[in-house]
């Protein structure tokens, strides 16, 4: 499992919410009204009372931290397209399903299995679908063989996996544009969640046809399936692509992840059989905790009341016990420090690149909400 999913364990034992500490309230705290209205919790014993002016607060029990909610992070939807082609273990062409196919199944079984997968959905489509070239080309790979599903309930993900056998060419322009369209139905329908695409695939697109490689369908090549993921990582909202290659070197994947915003293609070696389970599970592991482990949702505030943005401090509490109050950064110039999603309608807490990784890598971590106090930092 990568360093990255030390964050999804964290959080995972606060029922995926940042804990939020709270005094009585006051006016200007986050919502108007008291503790009692935002959920009726009292705050520390003994208030700090130390931070005056535009300091921002020294921690969660200063005197201006006002008001109490809880913040859970915000749902991950993962659109996986998964590439079933001859070449991934289909005895009838030569290719033994015990190096690719066997041991990738298990892995993704395992994964969706996973109880720290339990706070994620997703969707599995298989390609190549339909029969000569033409229904392959022109299959409606948008609708998957098995629509968003709650991971804490993936019996039918994990059966569809079983159902299914390697078989035919790859045909990914259309399996990919598949998976973006879908996943842009996903994201309006779930418009505070984030929702990404995975594919996995084991080779270059393309078909075997009278003995001669071929993309087979229109545009079928890394130049225009870096483009269509490249315009999905640029849309509103923004729909990632990741890519998890089988295979001993397959770089021109590179380019389709790098196109989809997130860097390189997660190379998954299958020169050792035994432990080719174990390398695609981690795969999925890092996806999970890019994804998953640097944002989260601020609470909805009580009937009537309005969150302040600029009176919300993010709090880290290291594994020993201090506390750290992250500055807002709007850019996240330099990687650190957190920023909203939308500072002048925010619905999300998300931490800079180097924040996150500087959480992920501390087991006994935690991240607060404190709500009343200036924001440190500038939020507009």
């Amino acid at each position: 499992m990568s360093s990255k999913s030390i964050v999804l364990t964290v959080l995972a034992s606060l029922p995926f919410a940042a804990s939020v500490i709270a005094c009585s309230g006051v006016d200007g705290s986050q919502f108007a009204g008291s503790a009692a209205d935002a959920g009726g919790a009292t705050g520390p014993e003994n208030p700090i009372g130390d931070i005056t002016g535009d300091g921002g607060p020294s921690g969660t029990s200063a005197a201006c931290v006002t008001s109490l909610a809880s913040a859970t992070l915000a749902p991950v939807n993962l659109v996986v397209m998964f590439d079933r082609s001859g070449s991934m273990g289909d005895p009838a062409g030569g290719f033994d399903p015990s190096l690719k196919w066997e041991p990738v199944t298990t892995g993704m079984k395992a994964f969706f299995a996973d109880p720290n997968s339990v706070g994620i959905a997703a969707s599995l489509a298989f390609f190549p679908q339909g029969g000569d070239l033409a229904s392959v080309c022109g299959y409606a790979y948008a609708t998957p063989v098995v629509p968003l599903t709650p991971l804490a309930s993936a019996s039918s993900i994990l059966a569809a996996i079983d159902a299914t056998k390697p078989n035919g060419g790859t045909p990914t322009l259309p399996a990919l544009s598949g998976a973006i369209t879908y996943a842009k139905t996903v994201a309006a329908q779930h418009a505070t969640e984030k929702t990404v695409v995975v594919l996995v695939t084991d080779g270059d697109p393309g078909f075997g046809i009278n003995g001669q490689f071929t993309p087979g369908c229109a545009n079928n090549d890394i130049p225009h399936i870096a483009a269509a993921a490249q315009s999905a990582a640029h849309a509103t909202p923004a729909i990632p692509t990741y890519v998890i290659g089988i295979g001993p070197d397959l770089t021109n994947l590179n380019a389709i992840a790098s196109a989809g915003g997130t860097g390189q293609a997660i190379m998954v070696s299958v020169a050792d059989p035994s432990m080719t389970k174990a390398i695609f599970e981690n795969a999925l592991d890092k996806i999970r905790a890019e994804t998953l482990s640097c944002e989260f949702a601020l609470p909805p505030p009580p009937s009537g009341k309005t969150i302040d943005a600029n009176a919300v401090n993010v709090v880290y509490t290291n594994g020993g016990g201090t506390q750290n109050v992250l500055t807002y950064n709007r850019d996240c110039t330099g990687g650190v420090g957190w920023h909203y999603d939308n500072a002048t309608s925010p619905t999300k807490v998300e931490l800079c690149s180097a924040t996150c990784n500087s959480v992920a890598g501390d087991r006994q971590g935690k991240l607060s909400l404190a709500f009343g106090c200036k924001t440190v930092g500038v939020v507009r």
